[in-house]
């Protein structure tokens, strides 16, 4: 294909997801969080997408480092690259950061990691795939990387965090159209700059433990077995906050096969990857999801035990 047409249909595959996510301009009433108080034992602050900084005891992670949002102009004719005014407000929240974890290699899920890596803690380790380390092979990441495609399954540390990754998956962006699913076999020669450089790869979630609570991270998924790991790990520890994309509660609300939810049964549920990320964060929120948000809210199992939380753009939410 050449480099017209994957331009082309770049553009007509984003304004066709734009359509599909938001086919009635709606504004639904997300959580716009509060303050956290000293008895807040976790603190999870929502950025966009998938990125998350979930604090405790001191330490700090971050999921699917993303805060430059750009057009889909810009996403279709380049240049894809960290944009330093969304970023460096962001940049004082990240002394504490000790693990790093990627979902997988598309550019909203890891654009800004090379220009946030430098403000981690000294000792901080990023997690991800093969394919994320070679498309920032020629850029650096100042932190130490770790692959984790032959890693499944194995605890690793992170200074006072354990990383425990498990296989995951993709959906289509939209029916029938999956965007840039190549996994990257050697390093790149050259910094990404368009959209297509950031290939998918695989697809990771993860289990974190702090030294007092357990996060569970799944910023995509086709349902199961997608994310589900051996049960007897559950029986150790519950999960306290579970971070789960849009497309987890697509699967719930439609009862497509079992549900993370409740293979979890976490106390919390944060949800993610709703909104409409070609637009900027001073413009009015829009849904970007295959799902009905209001009609979901109302399907969602209602226990005493979970609590579910659909978090606005840089919103702060303390369990």
């Amino acid at each position: 294909m050449s480099s017209r047409s994957r331009r082309n249909f770049l553009l007509t595959a984003g304004a066709a997801m734009t359509a599909a996510c938001n086919p009635v301009p709606r504004r639904f009433a997300f959580d716009v969080g509060a303050a956290p108080t000293a008895a807040a034992g976790i603190v999870v602050r929502f950025f966009s997408v998938g990125c998350f900084l979930v604090e405790s005891g001191g330490t700090a992670l971050l999921t699917d480092p993303f805060f430059s949002h750009l057009k889909l102009k810009r996403v279709v004719h380049g240049p894809v690259v960290p944009d330093p005014p969304q970023v460096e407000p962001y940049l004082p929240l990240m002394g504490n950061v000790e693990a790093a974890v990627v979902g997988h290699a598309h550019y909203d899920h890891l654009l800004d990691l090379p220009a946030v890596a430098p403000a981690f803690a000294p000792r901080a380790r990023i997690f991800g795939s093969t394919t994320m380390a070679h498309t920032f092979a020629p850029t650096g990441l100042s932190r130490e990387v770790v692959v984790v495609n032959d890693r499944v399954g194995q605890w690793l540390e992170a200074g006072a965090l354990r990383v425990l990754p498990i296989a995951s998956g993709h959906p289509d962006n939209v029916p029938g159209i999956h965007l840039f699913q190549k996994r990257l076999t050697e390093p790149r020669t050259e910094p990404p700059i368009k959209a297509s450089d950031y290939q998918e790869g695989d697809t990771f979630a993860y289990l974190v433990d702090f030294p007092e609570h357990r996060v569970y991270v799944q910023t995509s998924s086709r349902g199961y077995p997608d994310g589900f790991f051996d049960p007897a790990i559950l029986a150790e520890r519950p999960v306290d906050v579970a971070l789960l994309a849009m497309d987890c509660a697509n699967i719930q609300a439609r009862g497509r096969g079992p549900s993370i939810i409740d293979f979890l049964a976490p106390r919390h549920v944060v949800f993610c990857h709703w909104g409409d990320f070609f637009r900027g964060k001073d413009e009015p929120r829009w849904e970007g999801v295959k799902v009905d948000l209001p009609r979901l809210t109302r399907n969602l199992p209602s226990t005493d035990r979970t609590t579910y939380t659909f978090p606005a753009w840089d919103s702060v939410h303390a369990f």
